[in-house]
């Protein structure tokens, strides 16, 4: 679709997308209060900030610091596409454990599994997804895609960690039902998003997120077997629709739901 459109969610205000297709999208030199990651899916520009100008083309990924002025001129309007992520450096700092985070402006071309990641990224923000599935993705990819400057790498897994990670693991099995957000998780064992996300890959080798799944997977199989329709399960365990819960269940247990409830 030719033009610019803003996409929000509201259960995750603390970002925006802009995408953008053969259309001017600002024509002043302007500045985000947020961060700004813009992914260049055709056409090539100048992107200039602070006196410096760079070429920018297909593949390129832009991060922008909140606050600096830049200014974005595009060769061609009729052969322009892009996609632009806003997040919000409050967020970052409750996200990463972080109260000064040092941003640093970079312009580079990204390989072919970078690219693949980041479009997968953009399309999980734009998605109907849970918001838990949203945040772990963003808190995962961010740091690959963002020069933080210094990042503390926490490889501590003391005791009180280990604790923090049963009492997360607890409450998902006593809770897998609700909805579990990353905060809820943060909130209980006093850990960072990004180091709780951490912990649970160090320790049973996925996110919280994903943990959350296969606990609804598991539960899925055993009310299936009890001849509960497949609508009823998966709007008990929070799919947005059946073709959501058929295609999360069948990546766990390798069939489809309908398909599993037959074998009995």
């Amino acid at each position: 679709m030719i033009g610019v459109r803003y996409f929000r969610d509201r259960e995750f205000p603390e970002i925006e997308i802009k995408t953008c297709t053969n259309s001017v999208h600002a024509s002043k030199k302007h500045a985000h209060e947020e961060l700004s990651i813009g992914l260049v899916e055709k056409g090539t520009s100048v992107y200039e900030y602070e006196g410096r100008m760079f070429e920018v083309g297909p593949s390129h990924l832009v991060v922008i610091p909140p606050e600096i002025i830049h200014q974005c001129s595009p060769q061609s309007y009729d052969h322009w596409q892009f996609k632009m992520l806003y997040i919000r450096p409050s967020w970052l700092k409750i996200a990463f454990g972080i109260q000064t985070l040092n941003y640093i402006p970079t312009s580079k071309m990204l390989d072919a599994k970078s690219i693949k990641q980041t479009k997968n990224l953009f399309r999980i923000l734009l998605s109907n997804l849970p918001l838990i599935q949203k945040e772990s993705c963003l808190i995962r990819d961010l740091p690959g895609l963002v020069n933080f400057g210094h990042l503390r790498d926490q490889e501590c897994f003391n005791h009180y960690n280990i604790e923090a990670f049963r009492l997360s693991q607890e409450y998902l099995h006593e809770n897998f039902l609700e909805r579990i957000t990353l905060d809820n998780l943060a909130t209980i064992t006093g850990l960072s998003k990004y180091y709780l996300i951490r912990l649970f890959n160090k320790l049973c080798g996925v996110s919280p997120h994903g943990y959350l799944t296969m606990l609804r997977v598991n539960y899925a199989k055993r009310v299936l077997l009890k001849n509960k329709s497949i609508t009823d399960v998966a709007a008990e365990l929070g799919f947005y629709d059946q073709s959501h819960f058929s295609n999360t269940f069948k990546q766990y247990v390798g069939i489809t739901p309908d398909y599993y409830r037959k074998l009995k």
